[in-house]
């Protein structure tokens, strides 16, 4: 993989854990909230979160080879 190629995944990992902790951080169990939709939206937020990681472990695995 590229230097630019593991910059791209670094970022694209930031952003993705960005927008999971966004969703966690607005997330409220209030009214006109159902029980599906507050838990599609932890589903949402965690798969985000797991992207995140597997682009961030992906770029260490570059970077490791890269060396």
């Amino acid at each position: 993989m590229s230097s630019s190629g593991l910059i791209i995944s670094w970022i694209v990992g930031g952003l993705f854990l960005l927008f999971g902790v966004w969703i966690i951080n607005n997330l409220e169990f209030g009214i006109g909230v159902s029980d599906f939709s507050y838990a599609l939206a932890i589903i949402v937020s965690l798969i985000f979160i797991l992207i995140a990681g597997l682009l961030w472990i992906n770029t260490s695995v570059g970077v490791r080879r890269h060396m």
